[in-house]
């Protein structure tokens, strides 16, 4: 490319906040095709001047492409993009802004760019946002519980059945449960909060524990007396029998680094070291119970 195919790509990427949309899908598309072509063009020797005359079709293919993914954006009038992982699957995607997102298993969400704001709705599940900064385009993350807020950062998002917790790794959010009149709330690095009904719970974490909580990246549960049944429910994404702690021992306290593809292990541990047993019911179904007590 010259000089002048740049000036007028970031002439046409300039011109409307969507293009950048539009590029980054074609990028997907070309991607995808110079996968399935393979490298045999690679055998093909061609002079300079031919090489110039491809690079020149291969730009104004593109920028045509590109203009076709932008009417068929209008067409679709912003349908959001859904990304989900299947049981014990993690995956990462890099969003239309070059914004990062990583999903944790079993996390559904839909990712739906606007000229003024980037949004994303976190359906269920657990994801690490690296968000490209732009403070033109706040970035939204929406659960019913509530909305994280920012215009770049880098934090972690996970819904349970009873609450959403955000975690800070770099930058600040701002926070908003869904039933509260209240203004926003700050989450700076190192911060965690829980929004849970209209009430947002802030703490400070220590560096370690804030590194901790996105060990799932790497197939990792690490607990720090953690709750048994908050431990158990890391474990859960991962199968697909019901895991179930009894109410009566779900808040023994736990600790330690687990491989999340090792249910086992924790099983073992719990027992030998908590006033618990381990029920494998015949449909698969794991409970964990409190541990009949010793016969005199």
């Amino acid at each position: 490319m010259q000089d002048a195919d740049y000036a007028a790509l970031d002439a046409w990427l300039e011109s409307d906040p969507q293009h950048r949309w539009v590029l980054g899908r074609y990028r997907e598309l070309a991607a995808q095709l110079d996968q399935r072509l393979g490298t045999a063009a690679d055998s093909i020797a061609v002079t300079p001047a031919v090489a110039g005359r491809q690079r020149r079709r291969l730009l104004a293919g593109a920028l045509a492409a590109a203009a076709g993914l932008a009417l068929t954006w209008a067409v679709l009038h912003h349908r959001p993009d859904e990304l989900s992982t299947k049981i014990a699957e993690r995956h990462v995607a890099v969003l239309p802004d070059g914004s990062q997102v990583e999903l944790n298993a079993q996390t559904a969400l839909e990712v739906n760019y606007q000229p003024a704001e980037r949004r994303v709705w976190l359906r269920r599940g657990e994801a690490l946002f690296t968000v490209s900064k732009d403070a033109a385009r706040p970035f939204v993350v929406e659960t019913p519980e509530g909305v994280v807020r920012v215009t770049g950062t880098v934090f972690n998002v996970r819904r349970t059945t009873k609450e959403v917790e955000v975690t800070v790794l770099e930058g600040t959010v701002r926070l908003r449960a869904a039933s509260a009149d209240v203004g926003d709330e700050a989450v700076a690095r190192g911060g965690r909060a829980v929004m849970a009904g209209d009430a947002i719970t802030v703490r400070e974490l220590p560096a370690a524990e804030v590194q901790d909580t996105v060990a799932w990246r790497q197939g990792q549960a690490i607990f720090d007396d953690t709750r048994l049944g908050e431990a158990v429910e890391r474990f859960a994404a991962y199968r697909v029998r019901p895991l179930i702690v009894d109410a009566t021992v779900a808040d023994l306290r736990i600790g330690g680094r687990y491989s999340l593809s090792d249910l086992d292990g924790l099983l073992r541990t719990v027992e030998r070291v908590l006033p618990v047993r381990v029920v494998h019911e015949t449909d698969g179904t794991v409970r964990i119970v409190a541990a009949r007590p010793s016969v005199p």
